[in-house]
């Protein structure tokens, strides 16, 4: 952490406790590090820490249970979903043709951050994937996904040039629970905004969507950016 920020150090940490439970490396009803804990991670204060999180417990992100610990707390902004239209079937009910080109696809050993949000070890093998959604060859979605290796050890290129949820369900025959889902608006980097075609002002929309099997395992967690202008994601829910 910089020392020479502006910033006060308080609010660096609670941002970053914030981009952590929004990215779920902090899970709802799960408790955060110690504040000592935190302090030597930051190497800063108990008490700077303590700052940063009494604001987050103001906002009822956190919830302090004495004798216990602090927990993430649920929110409005974190919702499940029994299932989420994809992407190639979306573009069939507004009559455009869909396209997905693949832009990256590795396989890697899953660092203690992804290991995390996979709910996996760490150095387990994942796929690393980026991929462009198209309708009528203009770029909607942006996205980058990662799926354990252990799950679908037959992933191709191919699968991915078309519905992944399709793939999961139909090739593998693995059952998707429910869609776990966390959605944000940003301004586009000028990269982003150049290919959405779209300035640097516009608002577009990040979605965090974390895929439950129904043996509740993790197969899917991936990062959408959605060309908001001209496109919105939708789903179904369920009573």
């Amino acid at each position: 952490m910089p020392k020479d920020s502006n910033i006060p150090r308080y609010k660096v940490i609670e941002k970053d406790i914030l981009d952590k439970i929004n990215s779920q490396y902090y899970k709802i009803k799960e408790t955060i590090p110690t504040e000592k804990e935190l302090a030597d991670e930051y190497h800063v204060s108990r008490v700077t820490v303590r700052k940063a999180t009494d604001s987050l417990v103001m906002k009822g992100l956190l919830k302090r249970v004495a004798g216990s610990g602090t927990y993430v707390q649920d929110s409005p902004a974190h919702q499940k979903f029994p299932r989420q239209i994809g992407f190639t079937k979306e573009m069939e009910k507004l009559g455009m043709n869909a396209k997905t080109e693949v832009n990256s696809f590795s396989i890697t050993k899953a660092d203690n951050y992804i290991a995390k949000l996979l709910k996996i070890s760490e150095g387990d093998m994942i796929y690393y994937i980026e991929r462009s959604r198209y309708g009528d060859d203009l770029l909607l979605q942006f996205e980058i996904s990662y799926m354990p290796v252990k799950y679908f050890p037959d992933l191709s290129i191919s699968y991915l040039e078309t519905s992944k949820y399709d793939y999961i369900e139909n090739v593998r025959n693995i059952k998707i629970n429910y869609c776990h889902h966390q959605d944000f608006p940003i301004l586009p980097t000028p990269t982003m905004a150049e290919a959405f075609h779209i300035d640097t002002n516009t608002p577009i929309m990040k979605i965090i969507n974390t895929t439950y099997s129904t043996d509740n395992e993790i197969i899917d967690y991936t990062i959408q950016y959605l060309n908001s202008p001209n496109y919105q994601l939708n789903y179904i829910r369920t009573r």
